[in-house]
């Protein structure tokens, strides 16, 4: 006899059939394949996977193989880094639901490891909500690190950044064999470019507002870094790794209690 499993990827189709028919919750884990920093490894789809995972054994969810790469467009002079044309990922978003959808699967919970997958996700939620009973629900994991959350952990000063946290700690915590402190020297991020005071790597700013500029990410901070994974430590990591896992238990039970009807 079988124990329950909670990834379809080690189920039997007649598994996955009799999983199906009880109306679960559907996890797609998104990632991306790119550079954080000379420090950190370039699997951030890990992180989703391992979430994915554990939320799928603390709630009755099931769950799919991880998506490991994204549009990482502007990490792409990186060594390492394999990004996905927008097309490509506006694709397999739509052919996964699609498969989801055509076997009776009703909810699913986009768990996004990468902020750049965040706009194909939306197109394609809206383009299926539209055309079929589903209830699509999709999180920016990193964003369920709330302010009070962050501040209890990281004090008065946010280290958050992309090369920074939460990702350093995350991994540091989860990959502990992998990640090369030891690179990490003095980095350098750009506060102007050309005549604009730089936001972060997709924004700068125009008086009191600010506007997108679409350089790359070498062109502001040569390694890769805007945050400070100095504060970084696998303490911290689990601690946002447990926070972050008890936060997708409680959306993935909300939609699984849902009711939405879309005709």
């Amino acid at each position: 006899m079988s124990k329950n499993k909670s990834a379809i990827h080690h189920m039997t189709w007649k598994e996955a059939e009799t999983a199906f028919s009880k109306d679960p919750v559907v996890i797609v884990p998104l990632g991306s394949m790119e550079e954080h920093g000379p420090h950190s490894i370039t699997g951030d789809y890990l992180a989703a996977t391992e979430l994915a995972k554990r939320v799928s054994e603390e709630s009755d969810a099931i769950y799919i193989p991880t998506i490991p790469f994204g549009n990482s467009e502007y990490f792409r002079g990186y060594p390492g880094t394999i990004s996905l044309s927008q097309e490509t990922v506006l694709g397999f978003l739509e052919d996964i639901f699609r498969s989801l959808i055509e076997h009776g699967i009703s909810k699913i919970v986009v768990f996004n490891g990468h902020a750049g997958n965040a706009p194909a996700v939306d197109q394609v939620a809206r383009k299926v909500r539209r055309a079929d009973d589903v209830m699509i629900a999709s999180v920016n994991l990193w964003q369920g690190l709330d302010p009070v959350k962050k501040k209890e952990i990281y004090g008065d000063v946010d280290p958050s950044g992309h090369g920074g946290e939460p990702l350093t700690s995350i991994m540091s915590y989860l990959y502990p064999d992998d990640m090369r402190m030891d690179l990490l020297n003095d980095w350098k991020e750009a506060e102007k470019w050309q005549d604009f005071e730089v936001k972060n790597f997709k924004e700068v700013k125009v008086g009191n507002a600010s506007a997108n500029i679409y350089f790359n990410m070498e062109e502001v901070s040569p390694e890769g870094i805007m945050g400070d994974p100095t504060q970084s430590s696998a303490e911290r990591g689990k601690v946002i790794i447990e926070h972050l896992t008890q936060f997708g238990v409680e959306l993935v039970e909300k939609v699984s209690n849902s009711q939405m009807k879309v005709k």
